[in-house]
């Protein structure tokens, strides 16, 4: 866990509102678009994130987390979503523009600017074409930026079942690349 993170949780565990509060503001963006790239609609996604925290404060006293708070509430929060949409129901995923935005330098060029939002139009196609779950795995990898071990605590799954999704994907994207990049 980041230092930080074991801070405010210590003292959330102590009853300290303003830790709590703090540790909700660092969280709510990341999983406002974690549940919009799952393909919940913003009332359920909201009340998932409402209910993942409020229990998180009501069960402070005896609330144990193995890993660290970030795949905590992760984790949580996809299976108030799972629960909300039923596990049977196939799973959406949103396009890009829902997840959030790296910044790009403003030192780039007009032509490299250009170059990297077609680079990741072009992904992002070859992503699509992706199994369901592969999918989900590399996209919660690529634009969430969450670790192996990350993904799999959030998914119930092995670490090496999640980089072997992900060396797949990477794979299947550059054979579609050369195959791409051969035909012009």
């Amino acid at each position: 866990m980041i230092m930080e993170d074991i801070e405010l949780l210590s003292k959330v565990k102590a009853g300290d509102r303003d830790a709590f509060n703090s540790l909700f503001l660092k969280y709510y963006p990341l999983l406002a678009d974690f549940y919009r790239f799952l393909g919940a609609g913003t009332d359920d996604g909201e009340d998932a994130i409402a209910d993942v925290f409020l229990d998180l404060w009501l069960k402070r006293d005896r609330l144990q987390v193995h890993t660290s708070i970030k795949s905590y509430v992760y984790g949580a929060v996809k299976n108030r979503i799972y629960t909300l949409n039923g596990k049977n129901q196939k799973m959406q995923v949103l396009p890009e523009e829902y997840a959030s935005e790296q910044p790009i330098s403003n030192q780039l060029h007009p032509d490299e600017i250009l170059f990297r939002k077609e680079r990741r139009v072009m992904i992002q196609r070859f992503v699509d074409e992706l199994p369901e779950q592969g999918k989900l795995i590399f996209m919660m990898h690529w634009q969430h930026q969450l670790e192996h071990q990350e993904i799999a605590e959030i998914l119930n799954i092995s670490p090496n079942t999640v980089k072997t999704h992900i060396y797949r994907a990477i794979n299947y994207c550059r054979k579609r690349l050369l195959l791409l990049n051969n035909q012009q």
